[in-house]
């Protein structure tokens, strides 16, 4: 199954959808479905803030789900197609829900049991990998900490059609990933990556430097490789 994000058009709306929530405490907003508007609780029925990208959402395959264009009719969300067309206008089961993986690239069945809906890589091998923090020597390609270069990365491909501050990416990434990044971290990790020609910086003036991806097409794996991971070293 194609990537549906890889549409100009489909990013532009999903970039929209993440801007609202990143930087902003939820706030009831109209729809025609009531159901999606119930405070405290996703569309689904059960509570949300339980996926960190988007806390409107309980997970990430309810994010997808109800954000992504239907593949028979784009006019429409991969929800708002499946709502009432089961027996006597019940809902159906849910359907399966197909997401890339953040390391490999490779698609993957999201399930939507609270263990599998949140998942972002395909298998432990591409997490390990995305996560690692190798020691830079002579025979490893990698750095110190490969991890967090992988997060920045992660984060600027969110947001393809927004350029980010540093300050805006440290704070998607004290979100999302349980884990403290300061502006200045994230200052240095751009610039690493900037040089690297992963990233281009834009600079006007005595406005405030932003950054965005590259490459969105390549896979995190193809840019920075594979290396032999331990337990000590999953960061």
């Amino acid at each position: 199954m194609a990537d549906l994000f890889r549409n100009d058009t489909n990013q532009k709306k999903m970039d929209k959808l993440r801007l609202k929530w990143a930087f902003a405490n939820f706030d009831k907003t109209p729809s025609i479905d009531a159901q999606q508007n119930i405070i405290g609780h996703c569309a689904c029925g059960r509570p949300n803030n339980k996926f960190k990208m988007n806390k409107q959402y309980c997970s990430r395959y309810c994010f997808l789900f109800m954000n992504t264009p239907a593949e028979d009719d784009p006019n429409k969300t991969m929800y708002e197609a499946w709502r009432g067309t089961g027996k006597y206008a019940y809902n159906p089961p849910y359907p399966k829900v197909y997401a890339a993986c953040s390391w490999c690239s490779e698609d993957f069945n999201l399930g939507r049991g609270l263990k599998q809906a949140n998942k972002h890589f395909c298998g432990n091998h591409c997490q390990q990998q995305a996560n690692r923090s190798a020691r830079s020597t002579s025979t490893r390609t990698g750095s110190k900490k490969v991890g967090d270069r992988v997060r920045i990365m992660r984060i600027l491909r969110e947001f393809v059609n927004h350029p980010l501050t540093a300050s805006e990416v440290s704070s998607c990434w004290n979100q999302w990933f349980g884990s403290s990044c300061s502006a200045h971290k994230s200052a240095n990790l751009l610039k690493i990556l900037t040089a690297k020609g992963f990233v281009m910086k834009i600079k006007r003036g005595t406005e405030l430097a932003t950054y965005y991806s590259l490459n969105n097409d390549e896979s995190l794996k193809s840019m920075f490789g594979e290396s032999e991971v331990s337990r000590s070293i999953i960061g």
